[in-house]
């Protein structure tokens, strides 16, 4: 068994709290028997000094005096002598010694412990008890001393030495039977606190392999939680942190994949317009222009070109702050009828070139919104620019506006060509574009809709799609309403 594990430490130190326990328990024990039969034992000797008091009183015959105090003394297994005023010893009897006939002297073991301060208050009408060891006897002698009140004002004191020997040998019996369960207190203990704190430490070795598991990257095993003590709140939270540590694992890694997908669509988007500015250049600088106008048309190519790059750097770098949670703009009451109205004008003139008409059906009292007004214009820019790329000469655009309850429904129609089927899931992803032929002829970077999905989203608001081929296409938005407009209805 290992000094420095906890099974150990809980081991000895319940051993020990148990040892201390019992020690103290038993001393304890020990001093309270021990003044108990000593209080019992003066009540007794004092008791019985009274009565021998009151026939040394009544009795006159010194000769029948001594014979009763010898048969009270051998009764009780005691030393009786009688004082007079003058401290001479007039009867003693018991314990195989007799100083009778002479003077009560301090130094003479046989006369016990008393001082003279003590005869001093003896004659005085003070009973003394006196406890302690006598060389005489060899061992702890118990003295009581009573005074006699007699009635012809003679001044005469009981005192009674009685050996302690018997209580010693009851308190050593007792010491031994302390001794005896404090051993077996001692080895049941230390067998009990064994067994619980290896219960105890089990969850905790448990969890020790987790973590290693999971530093190792096993995130998978679990503890299994069997209490809701601090034990069991400290395996909650290991499990708890395997968790988070899981999810944020995958959080990163999908973070990972984005990043990849990121650059590797990136270079895909900047290698082909790169490849058309470098193709007219060396057409140019060849001298491969016939005239003018040809180099004139091979310049607007190279520009339109740049133009398509800087749209395109712009995008990713927006979508890239919104897809990280940088929402970098402020939010406020708008009113999307002034919006749309602002969209319709920077619109006007591509949709005169297409041919196309825009019809927008507005809620009279429509209520306010709670958004940035250049990020929802570039919404709305975003998609009625894509339904009129999309949308043949001669075609319609229909913009729906109503509140319902606490939102503000928009549906943006198109008359075009329509959305494959196998193309709706995916055209909220990043450069995806479902007609490549058609999306680089018409400037599409393929990153307008993923920007839309998220500046909606930023805005706690929806967006879904429904189309047909050949038939056109339907964007429905919900937005959530501003809350000083619901109060103030």
């Amino acid at each position: 068994m290992r000094l420095n594990n906890i099974v150990t430490k809980l081991w000895v130190i319940m051993t020990i709290l148990v040892l201390i326990i019992i020690g103290v328990a038993g001393f304890a024990q020990t001093r309270f028997m021990e003044e108990l039969y000593y209080q019992q034992q003066a009540s007794q000797m004092i008791s019985l000094s009274t009565k021998i008091a009151d026939i040394a009183k009544t009795e006159e015959d010194p000769e029948e005096l001594d014979r009763m105090v010898k048969l009270i003394a051998g009764l009780h297994d005691a030393n009786v002598m009688i004082l007079d005023s003058r401290g001479i010893v007039m009867h003693c009897q018991g314990l195989g010694v007799s100083t009778k006939n002479m003077t009560m002297d301090m130094n003479n073991p046989h006369h016990g412990m008393l001082s003279m301060h003590d005869l001093m208050q003896l004659f005085n009408g003070q009973v003394i008890v006196h406890k302690g060891n006598n060389p005489y006897f060899k061992t702890d002698v118990l003295s009581v001393a009573t005074p006699i009140a007699d009635p012809d004002n003679k001044a005469r004191a009981v005192i009674i030495h009685a050996p302690l020997q018997p209580l010693a040998e009851q308190l050593r019996h007792l010491q031994m039977l302390i001794i005896y369960a404090a051993v077996g207190g001692i080895v049941l203990a230390a067998l009990l606190s064994l067994v619980f704190s290896r219960l105890i430490t089990k969850p905790l070795i448990k969890m020790n392999q987790v973590a290693l598991e999971m530093a190792g990257g096993n995130y998978q095993n679990k503890i299994k939680i069997e209490s809701h003590d601090e034990i069991g709140l400290l395996a909650n939270s290991l499990n708890t942190l395997s968790d988070r540590l899981q999810e944020k694992i995958r959080q990163l890694e999908a973070q990972e994949q984005i990043r990849r997908e990121f650059v590797t669509n990136v270079a895909h988007e900047i290698k082909t317009p790169l490849t058309i500015m470098q193709g007219f250049t060396e057409t140019m600088l060849d001298g491969l222009a016939r005239n003018e106008q040809e180099t004139t048309e091979y310049l607007n190519n190279i520009l339109d070109e740049i133009t398509r790059l800087k749209r395109l750097v712009s995008e990713v770098l927006d979508l890239k702050k919104m897809e990280e949670g940088h929402f970098d703009f402020d939010q406020e009451p708008c009113n999307l009828k002034d919006i749309l109205e602002r969209v319709s004008i920077k619109l006007a003139q591509l949709m005169e070139q297409k041919e196309i008409s825009l019809v927008m059906n507005l809620e009279k009292h429509l209520p306010l919104v709670t958004c940035n007004s250049d990020r929802m214009e570039r919404v709305f820019i975003n998609l009625m620019d894509n339904a009129i790329r999309h949308t043949p000469a001669g075609g319609k655009i229909t913009v729906h506006v109503n509140s319902k309850g606490h939102q503000v429904h928009i549906q943006i129609h198109d008359t075009g060509s329509g959305i494959a089927p196998q193309d709706l899931p995916l055209i909220w992803e990043r450069f995806y574009k479902g007609d490549k032929s058609r999306s680089r002829s018409q400037g599409s970077t393929g990153l307008g809709l993923a920007i839309v999905k998220r500046i909606l989203e930023s805005h706690g608001g929806e967006i879904e799609v429904q189309s047909k081929l050949n038939e056109g296409t339907t964007f429905d938005i919900l937005l959530p309403v501003n809350p000083c407009s619901i109060s103030g209805k």
